[in-house]
């Protein structure tokens, strides 16, 4: 399918969402995002890559899901790098009630379904509720520890991809504080220092603070123009950068590669409804994948074993079917009414249920790691 969205489009119907133009008219929000055709592919590829990777494809050197997530990260920090760039205090409620109801309802879906699963099949133990509670209040990344975890965790380690979800979240909390609320956060130098100590450390919160880098030189300085020779320039830098990632696996090389490949595919331009549509299904893509794997194991428990490029290939189709399935059922439905349920009170709950799980969990996960939990 190709061409543009059609302009026509029934509130609600699967293309009013698909509907970039329509999207603008209704969120104030959506009007402060440039068009980049590119990056709904680019959401697509790397929530696959994720997904191949989790079901035992074996990519060379660097390559792979976690550097698929590190561009993920990347291309966050750079659009909501922008947007914060273009508001004020007074749009914040806003800001945080599109956050909510773009994350949450298909995340806690599935956390829902993973940890009932869990609790039928193996029953209530303690590192159930304490992953339930890391989950439930955006902590997975900073109190999980590896590789332990992966025995800890319900259903052998299901759900550990979860940990990319509480970086983006915690970020959108951070991010606006430093960025609207401090006088010097929309300057270069404060992105400059945070950027540089983050890539010093291995912490996979480096992709978002250089993307967010990104968008404020961007904002003074274009990094991009919609011209071939600058975003090919960018795309060679990336491959040289990956080369060197074979030597120098560090968090730095990730990061700067990360940056390049989202600058490199930031080119302006009028989105079409196929890529939409694969841009927006990549999220339940990247939650549920682990519901094809199981539905394929249990599909192939009592048959002749088809051998492995066959059950990725069937675990690829299942994630990507239950992935359809789950946006219409969940992400469709709350993206088509979501301007039509806005208020700034509920713009400013959203933010004091965000920022509240954040602290209870900071202060929870905290206490169960001094009791050596």
């Amino acid at each position: 399918m190709s061409g543009d969205i059609p302009g026509a489009a029934v509130p609600g119907s699967t293309l009013d969402v698909l509907n970039p133009a329509r999207a603008a008219a209704g969120n104030p929000e959506a009007r402060k995002v440039d068009q980049y055709p590119a990056f709904d592919w680019l959401r697509f590829l790397l929530a696959s890559i994720v997904l191949l990777d989790h079901s035992g494809v074996h990519f060379p050197g660097p390559l792979g899901g976690g550097l698929a997530v590190d561009v993920f990260l990347a291309l966050s920090g750079w659009l909501i790098g922008g947007i914060l760039l273009k508001t004020q205090r007074s749009d914040l409620p806003r800001f945080f009630y599109n956050r909510s109801t773009r994350i949450w309802a298909p995340y806690f879906a599935c956390v829902a379904l993973l940890y009932g699963l869990a609790l039928a099949k193996h029953g209530l133990s303690l590192d159930w509720l304490k992953y339930l509670f890391y989950d439930t209040t955006f902590t997975h990344y900073t109190f999980t520890r590896f590789p332990q975890a992966l025995t800890e965790m319900p259903l052998g380690g299901t759900g550990n991809h979860f940990w990319s979800i509480s970086v983006e979240e915690q970020f959108y909390l951070v991010a606006p504080l430093l960025m609207i609320l401090l006088p010097f956060g929309r300057k270069i130098w404060p992105w400059v220092v945070v950027a540089a100590v983050l890539m010093a450390l291995p912490s996979r919160f480096a992709p978002i603070a250089l993307g967010v880098l990104a968008a404020v030189i961007h904002q003074r300085q274009p990094l991009v123009t919609g011209t071939w020779p600058r975003h090919l320039a960018l795309g060679l830098g990336a491959c040289i950068t990956v080369a060197l990632m074979w030597r120098w696996d560090v968090t730095a090389l990730h990061a700067i590669f990360a940056v390049l490949v989202v600058l490199a595919l930031a080119m302006p331009g009028r989105r079409m409804r196929l890529a939409v549509f694969a841009g927006a299904i990549s999220y339940p893509l990247y939650l549920n994948q682990w519901v094809g794997g199981f539905a394929v194991s249990l599909l192939l428990h009592h048959m002749a074993d088809p051998g492995p490029g066959p059950t990725v290939l069937l675990t690829f189709l299942a994630s990507l079917a239950v992935a359809i399935a789950s946006w219409y059922v969940i992400d469709r439905q709350v993206m088509a009414r979501r301007n039509d349920w806005y208020t700034p009170a509920r713009g400013r709950t959203a933010m004091i249920v965000a920022y509240s799980l954040l602290i209870i969990g900071l202060i929870g996960g905290g206490t169960i790691r001094v009791m050596g939990g």
